[in-house]
């Protein structure tokens, strides 16, 4: 397991002074790349045998409904692994130890030069810490769509920011791209109650997307972000909001 504190910086916050989802998102992000290392499986141990790391979903919610600026400690540990996928842990807490945020992420590992998932090495599945059935259960990542056709879209260019070190437009913007999707006045006064992404394709700088929002009722979207070249997804998100 590792802890990390960070330190919430002005640029993170949103326009009403509060941390946002997706800053959480990043700090899930470089806590688990930390871990990873600790534990022999970090960016440039899988890097020297052609070998990445990919994030292929995630679930996550916030627990407080306004999270001010603080600082924050993040804890995160590597649950489990079987042969293909490993899923991670994380609970962010406030100055006063309160929960503010949790998730979990599943990661594969690719061969980087062949472009295909390899299985997961011995030795990190020796690691396995956690039973499944001592974990919150993993959402429907493949529900249907509620309806054919989006109630409004969103269009977005990528930049060169906005990229990884894989050269890729890094995860924690398709989540900021949906929840910009969804209307305004559902998401004032409420926090996000579940997060759900699932990462379809790779996306470059320069890149048209379009972000389809496909309510559920007045609290709940499915967002579908797709390449505009060629209409492949890249990726689907879900959201809840709540008081």
């Amino acid at each position: 397991m590792l802890e990390q504190t960070f330190h919430v910086r002005l640029d993170e916050l949103d326009p009403s002074g509060n941390i946002p989802a997706v800053t959480f998102l990043k700090y899930f992000q470089q806590a688990a790349a930390l871990d990873s290392a600790q534990l022999g499986f970090g960016w440039k141990d899988l890097y020297k045998d052609n070998l990445a790391w990919i994030l292929t979903h995630l679930q996550a919610r916030a627990l407080q409904t306004a999270i001010a600026l603080q600082d924050v400690k993040l804890k995160t540990w590597h649950a489990y692994s079987n042969r293909l996928l490993s899923r991670r842990q994380f609970t962010v807490y406030g100055q006063d130890g309160t929960p503010l945020f949790e998730g979990s992420s599943w990661w594969a590992i690719m061969d980087i030069q062949k472009r295909r998932l390899t299985r997961t090495p011995q030795r990190l599945l020796e690691e396995n810490l956690s039973l499944p059935d001592e974990l919150e259960p993993e959402e429907n990542f493949k529900a249907p769509l509620p309806a054919p056709l989006p109630s409004s879209t969103l269009q977005v260019i990528t930049r060169e920011e906005d990229l990884d070190l894989n050269a890729h437009v890094n995860n924690t913007h398709y989540t900021a791209w949906a929840i910009q999707s969804v209307p305004p006045q559902v998401r004032d006064g409420k926090r996000l109650g579940r997060l759900l992404v699932s990462f379809k394709s790779e996306c470059r700088a320069g890149e048209a997307l379009s972000v389809q929002v496909y309510p559920c009722d007045g609290q709940n979207f499915w967002h579908v972000i797709t390449r505009q070249s060629d209409g492949k997804e890249a990726a689907r998100v879900f959201t809840r909001w709540v008081s």
